[in-house]
């Protein structure tokens, strides 16, 4: 099982980061950081103007910032490099000759915090890039888009996107690198607690949750059931006990995405044994669906799977994932 693991809840832990004086507008990140995601705070001051150069941050050659051509103000995500091509988009991002534009009337004296996320496959040597902003009338996150580029380089160079990168008009703070191991490290001198990253709640989730259901209710019509935000179909009906989201399930299944048929994961010889009320909540929906014996089919709208997050080159941010699900047992929770 390549990625038997990501059927787990991720979570990202928040621990204190240890502290590094850092204001220039460059960083080199050392190999043993192993960093995949990188997060700092912009403020554009009132009387700050923004010309040619979008405030903002950069790595690897990605730059998300603010933009503003006279007419709308936008959040823009761009990449440069030849071999770079565009995965998936948040809604209502405009694609253009530079990357990725969505209008957003951000405010002068407003904090917005960026991210950018990223996430390497060593086997289809691939790195995918994610850019977001956190919008703080919503309390939400809104993914702008992600590419992906033919290299596995872990992150390894990020910047203040500006002209100087100490431009008085543009503050820079609470910078932080994220690494693979889900911890955080400071880059600014203060000591202020790393941020909170709640993947799920996202500003699209209502929208692009309709269209992933509009696009599978086009394909498949009436031949499938609908339950709760996922869709089913059961292949072969099973003659033992119905599943309980509460069993220990011992399966086997392939997951594959909707969008191209790209197969991310399967078992071969041996079984998978997953507490089924730890997996995604697409599980945890349709599995229940199935008796001890039988196969069914999953299709998973991303907000039931993983929603917007950038964790694995092979399951892009806002993915609809197919799985087939075959159980083998499913053992009942012990009550002690």
């Amino acid at each position: 099982m390549k990625y038997g693991i990501i059927l787990l809840l991720l979570h990202y832990i928040c621990i204190d980061g240890f502290c590094q004086n850092n204001r220039s507008a460059g960083f080199t990140i050392p190999d043993s950081i192993k960093a995949t995601g990188y997060y700092a705070e912009v403020n554009i001051a009132a009387n700050g103007k923004i010309n040619r150069m979008i405030p903002g941050i950069r790595a690897n050659g990605t730059t998300i910032g603010f933009g503003n051509n006279k007419k709308n103000k936008s959040v823009e995500f761009f990449f440069t490099g030849k071999k770079r091509k565009a995965v998936s988009t948040g809604t209502d991002v405009t694609v253009n000759r530079k990357g990725f534009s969505w209008k957003y009337e951000w405010k002068p004296g407003e904090t917005y915090p960026l991210l950018i996320m990223s996430a390497s496959d060593s086997a289809s040597h691939t790195t995918i890039f994610s850019g977001y902003i956190f919008l703080p009338a919503d309390k939400k996150w809104k993914l702008i888009a992600t590419c992906s580029y033919e290299d596995t380089a872990r992150l390894r160079f990020i910047s203040l996107h500006n002209n100087t990168g100490n431009d008085p008009a543009i503050n820079y703070s609470n910078r932080w690198l994220l690494r693979s191991n889900n911890t955080w490290k400071a880059l600014d001198s203060q000591r202020t607690k790393p941020p909170v990253l709640r993947p799920f709640s996202n500003i699209d989730s209502i929208v692009q949750q309709q269209i992933e259901e509009k696009n599978l209710t086009a394909r498949f019509k009436d031949s499938i059931t609908f339950k709760e935000g996922i869709f089913y179909q059961v292949l072969k009906e099973g003659t033992g006990k119905q599943v309980l989201v509460t069993d220990t399930v011992i399966i086997h299944y392939k997951g594959w995405l909707f969008s191209n048929g790209s197969v991310f994961d399967e078992t071969k010889e041996k079984p998978a044994t997953f507490p089924l009320n730890r997996l995604i909540r697409g599980w945890q929906v349709g599995v229940p669906q199935c008796r001890v014996g039988g196969k069914i089919r999953l299709y998973i709208p991303s907000g039931s799977a993983y929603g917007i997050r950038t964790f694995a080159t092979d399951i892009p941010p806002n993915s609809t994932l197919v799985f087939d699900v075959e159980v083998l047992e499913a053992k009942e929770k012990l009550i002690k």
